[in-house]
């Protein structure tokens, strides 16, 4: 009855591959050339998305599964291909399957108190939806999730994990601990996918990724402009392109062109001498809902509204040295301002808020994040400080069951109405304004 059952599965899951392996090959098709008013590099982006996703389920000889902070610039000179685990269970979730992945974790054993990202993509695996990967490639960064969620993947695939510690503190020492890391990690990954690292083809990958970086650059700074079209909402789905496609060719090309599409919108308000529209600027922290909801609508269609930045869009890391790339890698994972002491967080928070004129924060605390969820009233009380309201919604951005959609939408347009009478002494949680202290 068991191996019954498993070759059900085993042949659904080889069914589910092949139509998922189609319809990302038919994706760019389904796209087509939007036409409006949406930014053109966007419907670029999208394109690119279904082509990857087509090249993993084509290449399996050649995936990685990796979560989110794992250096992509040493898989692509190896012509490897990264998939991040949490990016899978962002796309699940637009695609509104997400409850089928969890509800085959649950019914695996992953505890309901997991981090749904992890839960689902996990669901999903057991499932058997995922191209099937060479080996596991995780880090300690950001949440010590990743590193269980890819031993529990060993046990769906059979192959074995490769884990980088990445330290807290960033020293001399600790650059050089982890580049010894990293060069033994290409020497595991080169064992496995029977390929040899070409060091000017690394070189190669590292200098696109500067060119990536000066664009996403430029694009920060165009930002600061009220004349900016790029809409918060949109940018808070960059993490394909800003972390998982870092090296490649396609990153580097979607950030040239929403680079030149900002500038010519931006030089075109200005020279036509339009006023900028008065909006109330808010500072995104975490990332969103990536299944339907209202909070984006609530955002986008209120005109007064605008989410001038998003914290996971901040370029943390200095550009990399071609001649010293495992160097410059382990400074780049260390440097991470979700990494090391909080106050290296809320530095930068500051420096977003002047940099980017705020008038009010908002941190989306996702279920299971208790890295995030636990420095929240830190954040608050350290920005009510500088005199930036700050409001915590409690939300879930996997799981559309785990979320209060109707009474958010209610909270965050309380928030809004008292940004737009001028609070900004005042901190909204969970629905009541706190005075700052």
């Amino acid at each position: 009855m068991n191996y019954k059952k498993g070759l059900k599965k085993d042949i659904e899951g080889w069914l589910a591959r092949f139509l998922l392996r189609e319809l990302c090959h038919l994706g760019p098709y389904f796209v087509g050339n939007r036409i409006g008013k949406e930014i053109a590099s966007l419907n670029f982006l999208r394109k690119e998305g279904y082509k990857f996703f087509h090249e993993a389920y084509a290449n399996e000889h050649r995936v990685v599964w990796t979560s989110l902070f794992v250096p992509s610039e040493i898989l692509f000179a190896l012509g490897l291909i990264p998939l991040s685990l949490e990016v899978i269970a962002a796309l699940f979730a637009g695609l509104g399957q997400s409850p089928k992945g969890l509800a085959e974790a649950e019914s695996e054993g992953i505890p309901t108190d997991v981090c749904t990202f992890h839960r689902s993509a996990l669901g999903f695996a057991f499932k058997g939806y995922l191209p099937r990967p060479i080996i596991h490639a995780t880090t300690s960064t950001l949440c010590d999730s990743n590193i269980k969620m890819s031993r529990i993947g060993e046990t769906i695939t059979g192959k074995e994990t490769l884990v980088l510690d990445v330290p807290y503190d960033l020293t001399k020492e600790s650059i050089r601990y982890l580049s010894a890391q990293l060069e033994e990690f290409t020497k595991k990954l080169e064992a496995v996918a029977g390929r040899r690292m070409d060091p000017q083809r690394l070189r190669e990958v590292l200098e696109r990724a500067n060119r990536t970086r000066e664009k996403m650059l430029e694009i920060n700074e165009i930002r600061t402009s009220p004349f900016s079209p790029l809409p918060g909402t949109k940018a808070l789905g960059f993490m394909l392109p800003s972390h998982v496609l870092q090296g490649s060719s396609r990153s580097e090309e979607f950030y040239t062109r929403l680079a030149a599409e900002l500038k010519e919108a931006v030089s075109a308000k200005e020279k036509s001498g339009a006023s900028p529209e008065e909006k109330i600027r808010l500072l995104w922290l975490e990332l969103k809902p990536y299944f339907k909801c209202e909070i984006p609508t609530v955002i986008e269609t209120d005109n007064d509204i605008k989410i001038a930045f998003e914290e996971t869009n901040y370029v943390y890391w200095e550009s990399l040295d071609p001649q010293r790339p495992y160097e410059s890698l382990a400074r780049k994972l260390i440097s991470n301002h979700y990494n090391g002491p909080l106050d290296r967080r809320i530095a930068v928070l500051k420096t977003l808020v002047k940099k980017y004129d705020i008038d009010g924060m908002i941190i989306f605390s996702h279920w299971g994040c208790r890295r995030n969820n636990a420095a929240v009233p830190v954040i608050k009380r350290e920005l009510n400080l500088e005199g930036i309201p700050v409001m915590n919604l409690d939300g879930d951005c996997v799981d559309d069951q785990n979320f209060t959609s109707g009474q958010l939408k209610t909270r965050l347009e309380g928030f809004m109405e008292m940004l737009r009478c001028g609070g900004h002494s005042q901190s909204a949680s969970g629905g009541r304004l706190l005075t700052t202290p």
